[in-house]
């Protein structure tokens, strides 16, 4: 796993456990972030073509059910 998923898989976890304010009126009772992981030279050597990937695979990750990081 790339550094960039690490980081990404940390976040994920520390947003879906932070006691955040009202978070009982979210859906299951918790706030949480999905999120897409594109890393430069591997899955694109441009801005528009990393940010294009992860937007793929954050889609992919809401798809699998949120809460969710997707890295490939």
């Amino acid at each position: 796993q790339t550094s960039a998923g690490i980081v990404a898989t940390k976040l994920q976890k520390l947003v879906a456990e932070h006691p955040f304010q009202h978070r009982d009126s979210q859906p299951n009772g918790t706030l949480t972030i999905s999120l897409g992981v594109a890393t430069f030279p591997d899955y694109g050597d441009n801005p528009k073509d990393l940010v294009d990937i992860a937007d793929q695979r954050l889609y992919r990750a809401k798809d699998l059910g949120r809460n969710q990081v997707v890295i490939n």
